[in-house]
């Protein structure tokens, strides 16, 4: 689904890796669980529209959704510093 002049999908998770091991375990819960969402957006956007989404516009929903997230938790307490460390 990746065109081959862009990022691969294992470029992103390595430098991802990074960022990943000092990442609090909420915001490596929320990232897991906006990935896999829009993938299974993806996935049945093609099944059933035969319509792929371009990898920029998934980047950019999940970017989105983590954002709206972390907002609109921003008063508990697990959720105070994780924007600073999204943005990154």
């Amino acid at each position: 689904m990746l065109n081959p002049g862009s990022t691969s999908c294992l470029d992103v998770c390595s430098v991802n890796r990074i960022k990943y091991a000092t990442a609090p375990a909420t915001l490596r819960k929320l990232v897991a669980q906006a990935a896999i969402y829009h993938l299974w957006k993806q996935r049945n956007h093609l099944l059933h529209n035969q319509v792929s989404i371009p990898p920029e516009l998934i980047f950019k929903d999940i970017d989105r959704e983590i954002r709206n997230t972390i907002t609109a938790r921003n008063h508990r307490k697990h959720f105070r510093n994780l924007m600073i460390l999204w943005i990154r």
